[in-house]
């Protein structure tokens, strides 16, 4: 596997690992809480597709593809990384209609891996962002019906934005992209960007607490801002995007509707366990806590994570709330497991079947790949390195089979397979 050159290593320092740094106690910054630059959407606005009476809420799981199985995952299995293909900065996957994995560049672009090979650029953002600090183009999602391509990414201001891109018979078509959300950001770092659609169809982005050390806006309990926190929208349902009526804050006052669950520092990879629809989120730690919050779909709405209240299962900036929500496993930041931990996948690949339902994390100061497997109750059965190093993990992606990828944002990007 390719090292990492000195340049691309100071850019990744940039990206994560300043996000972790202590940084004591900083001043309070006297600033506006940053705003949604986007029209306010009606609550109740229905999607083209609405539900008929008899269906379920919009918020309801689909079934599980299959039922989980009763036998914990086996982590004392031997596995190893496979090279796929090389890109400049790889940060997030998605799989499209067609049923290809697409890769996207943290510079701005998004390519279709066929058989091991990138096409050139089916979208080419990289003149609208910047990689300054944490910017860039940090994460990409298919619409549930396949007829667009959200683009979560920075703008030439900082802002938090996510795009929509035409897609035609499966193909997609760079030329045409509307903007569907965009937020200031006070910093430069702690963007989050990551962007999945959920089990029910809808959109979810992932933002930080807006940068600075120490959460110095109070974004983390602040739901007036969606700063800090787990966004829920449908950008088909109004325009530029719907609020779904069912969204947990929909009716407090003052607060942003968009949000589903809050309380977190920077979410750098979240994922839903497409058997069970369970939300997977790796939050980075301040300078004491790397966490790994693990919540049942229904339970996530409104769900409280505890930053700047809480850094981990430890108390940062006051009392614990008594609607915390405690992670399910946490490590010491610039411990032996690394500075600033890297979100994943919950393994679902046949070809792996002694790691099923096993959670796979990495952490971007060491590339080791590991895993969680956590009982029904939230405690943890087992842990293990892998014994692969995936490089500077910067994501975790799955294609249409299931296989992982591991993306090292100094170029690598490599599947698990069995060793």
């Amino acid at each position: 596997m390719p090292s990492t050159s000195l340049p691309a290593a100071l850019l990744v320092v940039a990206l994560l690992l300043a996000a972790c740094a202590p940084s004591g106690d900083p001043p309070r910054v006297e600033q506006e809480a940053p705003t949604v630059d986007a029209p306010e959407p009606a609550p109740d606005a229905p999607a083209p597709d609405a539900p008929a009476p008899d269906d379920p809420a919009p918020h309801e799981p689909a079934a599980p593809a299959e039922p989980p199985s009763d036998d914990p995952p086996n982590l004392d299995v031997a596995v190893a990384l496979t090279p796929v293909v090389t890109m400049d900065s790889p940060i997030a996957g998605d799989v499209g209609p067609d049923g290809a994995l697409y890769l996207a560049e943290r510079a701005g672009t998004v390519h279709r891996l066929t058989d091991g090979v990138l096409s050139e650029a089916v979208v080419d953002l990289s003149e609208q962002t910047t990689t300054d600090s944490e910017r860039g183009l940090l994460g990409i999602a298919f619409a549930a019906d396949g007829s667009e391509l959200y683009l979560s990414f920075t703008d030439l201001d900082g802002a938090s934005r996510i795009d929509a891109v035409a897609v035609s018979d499966g193909v997609v078509d760079g030329e045409q992209r509307r903007a569907v959300f965009r937020l200031e950001q006070p910093f430069g770092n702690h963007n989050g960007g990551d962007l999945h659609v959920g089990p029910d169809g809808l959109l979810y982005l992932g933002l930080g607490d807006g940068g600075g050390g120490g959460d110095p806006l109070e974004a983390g309990q602040d739901l007036t801002t969606p700063l800090g926190a787990l966004l829920r929208i449908d950008p088909q349902g109004a325009e530029p995007y719907g609020i779904p009526a069912d969204n947990p804050f929909v009716d407090v006052e003052e607060a942003a509707a968009e949000i589903v669950a809050y309380g977190l520092r920077n979410p750098w990879r979240f994922a839903f366990d497409p058997v069970t629809d369970e939300v997977w989120i790796a939050d980075v730690g301040q300078s004491a806590r790397e966490e790994i919050n693990r919540v049942g779909f229904e339970a996530l709405f409104g769900a409280n994570f505890g930053w700047h209240l809480m850094e981990g299962s430890l108390e940062f900036a006051g009392s614990e709330p008594e609607d915390h929500v405690p992670p399910v496993y946490e490590y010491d930041t610039n411990g032996p497991e690394g500075c600033a931990v890297t979100g994943g996948v919950v393994v679902r690949d046949p070809a792996l079947p002694d790691l099923q339902g096993a959670y796979l994390y990495a952490d971007f100061c060491n590339g080791s790949i590991r895993a969680l497997d956590v009982d029904a109750d939230g405690e943890v059965r087992a842990r293990a390195d892998l014994g692969v190093d995936g490089g500077s993990v910067v994501g975790f992606t799955t294609d249409a089979e299931g296989v992982v990828h591991v993306l090292d944002l100094g170029g690598q990007v490599s599947r698990l397979v069995p060793g």
